[in-house]
């Protein structure tokens, strides 16, 4: 079955901040359920030495519309598996990492000539490029312009185009020693099948500090992708390093407040409150991961809601997964554990006899609700994940590089609710549609507007790569509205309207309304908050909230200020319900209220 292709544009709203966690309308219990389908697939990895984990893709490397599956290896034997739609079978792709202990596995198409290419990072061994000609991939590790040093210690690596000139650019996390002394690596496409190191000029080499990964996204929704890098110590902070738009970048990481210092090993950005911007999740080790919510100023500013949420797990965590498995509309959180350093598999068991991974389920409230493990194996210990739909049935599938013999497969189950995949195909910009946003909005009679908007990553959480079909939950709508989707640099094009529980591709330029980037989104309205006089266009971004007064909120619902009581059976207010607020009701009994 081959996607179905449609179009569809409008610029990405910015939504005014309103805390989700009181919606519920969107969301339904349709019983839904992840499945272990392992020993039905038989994904052999051998998964049974190296340090740290190895990396794993759900990318479609043979551009043919189904989910493919590639993971790393610890002595050079990559492994490929290509899916039809129902299974998946191993194939040989003719790719030879010579012996090398793998770590990040990528597939990017970096030529825009319509077919993906590898790149591999090692560790104790140079990084590798094959470049993809008619299903031959060509290693052009060695004249690419790579560095080719065999001491570094590279892990995760990430794509997109920090300088909006069509080509994927990516950048490399070196893992540093006081022996080596190698920073992060940041690398521009030059256009003409070879890349330039521009680490220095850009300022990104985040120092001589032990990072395992990096993200990049436009945070500022300025149009220039942003980076952030993770680092694995508490005296080495976490970056943000924003986008200048002239090839240098400047760290705001303690401005935005996401500088941890902790033993960082992954990021993953979702907009798990659908509230217009991204959030994101790190995780730690035993001290507790990390969940930040993005309040959606000029940078981008987080605060810590890892409490309320109740998302710290407190164990050795490593790759973190947003993913909406039962299509209710928002994103839940899956988490790996994994204690072992050095994996001798199955001697390692005897150490660390297990580690089972967590899945947090959400509806749109807090707190998360912690499901207990999704795997009833035992003797697992988890380092890289990745999701896709691997027997395109529209519930998103997990494969997890687990340390043994075999991968884990987690099968999404069908219930009710609906769904939509979109995968983006650029012209004028990178072709695979690396940093875009996309934005879709359903309107559902009962319960209002949902809207929901994925960024499309290549290189994200450990050592991991998602599919390249954007993944939308649509619970009880039965149509999509819109489909908007801003390309790099800015322009943005809107598609629609489309039935649910399809496949949809999106051609850049296909839409025949795209929006001039040039125009200026903000608060139109005169009255509000945030009113902007230079704004030409609207962006429904307005905060009426000023328009209050004391003890009332603005209700977006009714468009007025109502009365705001956050506990109203704290009668005597001092932050708790209990006896004193009971014999003050029993006092009062039976006193007529004024009116």
């Amino acid at each position: 079955m081959q996607p179905i292709q449609s179009t569809f544009y409008i610029r990405v709203r910015l939504l005014t901040p309103i805390f989700m966690f009181f919606i519920t309308g969107f969301s339904i219990s349709s019983n839904g359920q992840l499945i272990d389908v392992s020993s039905d697939l038989g994904l052999i990895t051998d998964h049974t030495g190296g340090f740290l984990g190895t990396g794993v893709s759900f990318v479609d490397f043979n551009s043919d519309g189904y989910d493919d599956l590639s993971f790393g290896h610890h002595a050079g034997e990559l492994k490929f598996f290509q899916g039809d739609g129902s299974t998946l079978v191993v194939v040989d792709l003719g790719i030879d990492n010579q012996g090398a202990e793998s770590k990040g596995i990528i597939w990017a198409d970096f030529d825009n000539d319509g077919d993906q290419d590898l790149f591999v990072t090692n560790r104790l061994a140079s990084n590798r490029v094959w470049r993809n000609d008619n299903s031959v991939f060509i290693d052009i590790s060695s004249t690419c312009g790579i560095s080719q040093s065999i001491e570094s210690r590279s892990y995760g690596m990430s794509f997109a185009d920090y300088d909006n000139d069509g080509f994927l650019d990516f950048y490399i996390c070196n893992f540093h020693t006081w022996i080596d002394d190698v920073e992060n690596e940041l690398y521009r496409n030059n256009g003409d099948g070879t890349f330039s190191e521009t680490t220095i000029i850009a300022g990104v080499g985040n120092g001589l500090q032990l990072s395992f990964q990096s993200s990049w996204i436009d945070i500022n929704n300025d149009g220039w992708m942003d980076l952030h890098v993770i680092n694995d110590r508490l005296d080495m902070p976490n970056a943000f390093y924003i986008n200048n738009g002239d090839g240098t970048f400047i760290d705001m990481a303690e401005y935005m407040g996401v500088d941890l210092g902790i033993y960082a090993m992954s990021s993953t950005f979702s907009d798990f409150d659908r509230d217009g911007d991204m959030d994101l999740y790190v995780t730690n080790g035993m001290q507790g991961n990390v969940l930040l919510l993005n309040s959606l100023d000029e940078y981008g500013e987080f605060y810590d809601v890892t409490n309320s949420s109740i998302t710290s797990v407190n164990n050795l965590c490593w790759a973190a997964n947003w993913i909406d498995y039962d299509n209710n509309g928002w994103d839940d959180l899956y988490v790996t554990t994994g204690f072992t350093v050095y994996t001798d598999y199955p001697a390692v068991l005897d150490d660390y006899p297990e580690s089972l991974d967590i899945l947090f389920t959400y509806d749109g409230m807090f707190p998360f609700i912690n499901s207990g493990t999704t795997m009833p194996q035992t003797e697992i210990h988890s380092f890289a994940v990745a999701q896709g739909d691997f027997n395109q049935d529209g519930f998103p599938d997990l494969i997890s590089h687990k340390v043994g013999n075999k991968a884990i497969m987690l099968k999404g189950v069908p219930n009710d609710n609906h769904w939509a995949k979109v995968l983006l195909q650029g012209t004028t910009t990178n072709i695979n549609g690396v940093g875009c946003e996309i934005k879709l909005t359903c309107d559902i009679q009962t319960s209002g507007l949902l809207e929901n908007m994925k960024v499309v990553f290549a290189g994200e959480n450990y050592l991991g790569q998602n599919s390249y079909w954007q993944h939308f939950g649509l619970g009880i709508a039965t149509e999509i509205e819109t489909i908007s989707v801003t390309w790099m640099g800015g322009v943005t094009e809107t598609f629609g309207p489309f039935d649910v529980d399809q496949s949809i591709i999106l051609v850049e330029g296909s839409s025949g309304n795209p929006q001039d980037p040039t125009s200026t989104l903000g608060c139109m309205y005169m009255k509000a908050c945030n009113y902007n006089e230079d704004a030409t266009e609207d962006d429904g971004s307005c905060d009426m909230s000023c328009l209050c007064g004391d003890g009332t909120v603005w209700d977006i619902l009714t468009g007025n200020c109502i009365g705001y009581i956050p506990c109203p059976s704290d009668v005597n207010q001092n932050g708790a319900t209990e006896v004193g607020d009971l014999l003050i009701i029993l006092t009062e009994y039976g006193v007529s209220c004024e009116e």
